[in-house]
């Protein structure tokens, strides 16, 4: 249900608020925004994982079918386990962005102007906002 006129410019201005009054607060909320919506399932990615993971378990029953004969055949399994794992989590999770990491290397001492880069949540509203004042 869509949020009434007079509803959504009383948010607006909460929002605009907030981020004035703790901008390190509302800058984390907008990169968590940013975060959840950035790159989504990946097809390829499903595909080797779920190859990656039926491999392990092939290792992993191999492994243990000859663990009768020998028990150096135990650390295959292990290793076998470990490609299981390994793939499901490949399978399962999403693809990271580039940008990911030097995001969080940056050290944060204290709120700083944030630079024009893609916008997250914060900005589209403030963007609606000003929209919204100046009457288009």
């Amino acid at each position: 249900m869509p949020l009434s006129d007079h509803e959504q410019q009383l948010l607006d201005q909460l929002e605009k608020q907030l981020r004035s009054e703790d901008p390190r607060f509302a800058r984390n909320i907008s990169e968590t925004q940013a975060a959840a919506n950035g790159p989504g399932f990946s097809a390829k990615r499903f595909v080797v994982g779920i190859l990656l993971t039926l491999v392990g378990i092939a290792v992993t029953i191999f492994a243990i079918y000859m663990v009768a004969t020998s028990t150096w055949w135990i650390a295959l399994g292990v290793v076998g386990f470990g490609f299981m794992v390994a793939g499901m989590y490949w399978a399962f999770s999403r693809p990271h962005q580039i940008g990911d990491k030097t995001k969080s290397a940056q050290p944060s001492n204290g709120p700083k102007t944030e630079a024009k880069g893609p916008s997250g949540f914060m900005d589209r509203i403030e963007d609606r906002w000003e929209k919204r004042q100046r009457g288009e």
